[in-house]
Parts: C-alpha cells; structure tokens; sequence
C-alpha cells in the first residue's frame, strides 16, 4: 500500500438504463463535456483527500461504527443540474425531493464528518449539497447541453436503497479518476 492515497466515504450510485443513455448522450458533445465513467457513480459524502496507508484500518473501523447506528433509506434522482450556474463546471443528477430526502442524508454525514475530524482530517466548510455527478466541463459547451437538461427534466435517472457507504481511493489519471473501493460500510440502524 502507498505511503498516502486520495480517499473519500461516498454513496454508491448502481448505473441504470436512462443513467446510462443519458451519459451516452453527454458523451457526444465532444472534448468539452466529459463524463464519468459508469462504475464510479457516486455521492460523496466527504472527501478526505490525501490520507496515510496506515491510517486505513482506524478510519474503517471508526466509520463502520458510526454509520452502523443509521437505518437505510431511500433517494430519487430526477433531472439534471449544472454548477456552478454561471460557468458551470459539473453537470449533475439532482434528488427528485431534496425538502424530504436530504435530511435523509444529513444525518450520517454530519456524523461522518464529526468523526473524520476527530480523526484530524480538515472540517468541511461548504454546506453539504447531495448529488451524482455525471459530467465534468472543461469549456463552454454548446446549446446541445441546454436540449439534454429540458429532455432530462423529469425523468427519473435512478431510484437507489441506501443500505451502505463506501470508503473509496481515488487514483487521478489522463482518462480521469479510477475507484477503488478499500471498504464497505453499512447502515445496519
């Protein structure tokens, strides 16, 4: 095992079929939209960033314990989003009801994140939005992207049973990051 690896604890997100025709479809507006790749669908509930080998087994061990006392639960993903508004850098899945479904995701999270930081890893200082992430923007892309978010309006992209989290390292390359999964954390509530 390296010395230290990119590391985060997200939700995985299994590929459906308008997931997949959808990112087929962003895969056609050439060079400046490039999406994710199919198995790496994911939220990511908080990102630890560079993280000691040797430190593996104690986050594991403290995460599975914390996630263990939450129930599962269910999430929609409808539509499609682009952040941030103005120069959009990603474009993402949005929950169908976020009034009634983040509040389902708060909870381990804030819990997640108050562990981590007992464990020395950096607060988070954003205010934790859910989301899939489906494409990264390098430029500008055409009027394409606008005619893909109308179509995409209403659909449901996916319906997912939260059951688990997952402890990921995320290796950075020229055809972008590759996911490994080090361990599997459920919600056992």
């Amino acid at each position: 095992m390296s010395a230290t690896m990119r590391t985060f604890v997200a939700l995985p997100i299994p590929l459906t079929n308008p997931l997949e025709e959808l990112l087929d479809w962003l895969g056609q507006l050439g060079p400046e939209v490039r999406p994710v790749r199919p198995d790496g669908l994911h939220v990511t509930l908080k990102f630890l960033g560079e993280t000691a080998g040797g430190q593996v087994e104690e986050i594991v061990e403290l995460l599975r314990d914390t996630v263990s006392a939450w129930d599962s639960f269910e999430l929609v993903f409808r539509g499609i989003g682009r952040m941030p508004p103005r120069r959009p850098r990603v474009i993402f899945a949005d929950l169908a009801d976020p009034d009634h479904q983040v509040p389902l995701v708060t909870g381990p999270v804030a819990a997640i994140e108050e562990a981590t930081v007992g464990l020395g890893f950096d607060a988070e200082t954003r205010p934790f939005r859910p989301h899939l992430t489906l494409a990264r923007i390098r430029s500008r892309p055409g009027g394409e992207l606008e005619q893909i978010r109308l179509a995409y309006e209403e659909v449901i992209l996916a319906e997912v049973r939260c059951d688990h989290f997952e402890l990921i390292r995320s290796d950075l390359g020229p055809g972008g990051a590759r996911y490994t999964t080090l361990a599997t954390l459920p919600l056992s509530g």
